[in-house]
């Protein structure tokens, strides 16, 4: 089994656990996994595996290394920094360079890249130098966002990786054979539901990042639309640089005694509290700037935990949730949202229990990280 190294640009990050969940996963279907990363990020998340940091040295140490390798992988690394255009041929071989030294000592044979900008940037590019295959995957912000040269990046992957139809759509048009759809995963020994706890009032849960496409100030408007006699309660996990402006909302719409801001919490904090809660909400929308959740881990994290979640039709949250599991409601539709809470707090107990064990069972079916990774590790070995 091929030594498949993961480049993303800091790690590792608290609220990306999808690239600890997939490390994880490659391992146990027989992988060796290292990290080679722009920045480590110090936290208490326990690393499953090597991690390299690509540190600026000096210029002319890069240079006499690059000369060392065989002219042809040369002329690729060359070919592979002129196509793009955002950052620096310069730039793209100094760190790419770094990176092949990393690769050659280390033995690895395979560079997947996390993010389609600045990691794919100089992985493509370190890979061609190594004379090693390379993959990657997509997220949202690097394909909505900030796409810079994306076509030629993924010109130069043997395949790329989208995590929903939508954006599998968008990368076929760059290159219709090179472009696989694979779902993130979640690690469903890890997210299990718990036993349940008796709630006397309905209440909901949020985790994530305070950011517009979150689209919480929906949340808070959909239920101070509700009547005072039915509105369910709503735990805010995260933190943001929106958290003022919501709790502003709050207080202003009146509904403080509803919505509580937790603040940030860790990994394991949330899963242990997921008992307490009756459902999820996520009512997810497109920001102004284009950025967008595209396959929401947190969904089926919370699905992995038999939270019912209700959210919106926002690019693969429609191939996550259906009528089963949840609610799937019009994008930045408030009255739509309303109508949804508002008819998950009247179901029966027997009908929430019911959608929960599907919640469930639809991850472990679909969404299981260990299953996802056996689809990654043969495109890897066939690569």
């Amino acid at each position: 089994m091929k030594h498949i190294a993961i480049m993303v640009p800091s790690f590792p990050v608290p609220s990306e656990t999808f690239v600890i969940t997939e490390i994880k996963a490659l391992q146990k279907a027989g992988h060796k996994v290292s990290v080679i990363t722009f920045e480590q990020c110090e936290n208490d998340i326990e690393l499953p595996c090597d991690v390299h940091v690509l540190k600026k040295t000096q210029l002319i140490d890069t240079v006499f290394s690059l000369t060392e390798l065989p002219f042809a992988l040369i002329v690729k690394g060359i070919k592979a920094s002129v196509r793009q255009s955002a950052i620096s041929t310069t730039s793209l071989l100094f760190f790419a360079t770094k990176a092949a030294e990393i690769i050659k000592v280390n033995k690895i044979e395979h560079m997947h890249c996390h993010f389609m900008h600045n990691s794919l940037a100089y992985g493509v590019v370190a890979a061609k130098l190594a004379n090693i295959s390379v993959s990657s995957i997509g997220h949202g912000h690097d394909i909505y966002v900030n796409s810079a040269d994306l076509q030629a990046k993924v010109h130069e992957c043997d395949f790329c990786v989208a995590v929903c139809e939508d954006m599998l759509k968008l990368l076929h048009r760059f290159s219709p054979t090179k472009a696989k759809l694979l779902h993130c995963g979640v690690d469903t020994e890890i997210f299990q539901p718990d036993t349940l706890q008796a709630n006397k009032e309905i209440k909901l849960l949020f985790f994530g990042r305070l950011v517009e496409k979150k689209g919480l100030s929906y949340a808070i408007s959909a239920l101070a639309n509700l009547p005072v006699e039915i509105r369910p309660k709503l735990d805010i996990i995260g933190d943001g640089p929106l958290r003022s402006a919501l709790e502003y909302q709050v207080d202003e719409m009146g509904v403080n005694d509803y919505i509580d801001f937790v603040g940030a919490k860790k990994p394991q904090d949330i899963r242990n509290m997921a008992k307490h809660y009756d459902g999820f909400l996520a009512p997810f929308c497109i920001a102004e700037n284009g950025d967008k959740d595209t396959g929401p881990v947190v969904l089926k994290e919370a699905m992995a935990m038999s939270l019912p979640v209700i959210t919106c039709d926002v690019m693969g949250c429609a191939e996550i949730v259906d009528d089963s599991v949840g609610y799937l409601v019009e994008s930045r539709n408030t009255q739509a949202l309303t109508r949804a809470i508002n008819q998950y707090v009247h179901l029966s107990k027997e009908q929430r229990s019911k959608m929960r064990l599907a919640a469930r069972a639809r991850v472990l079916e679909r969404f299981d990280a260990f299953k996802q990774a056996k689809q990654l590790s043969d495109w890897i070995q066939q690569a």
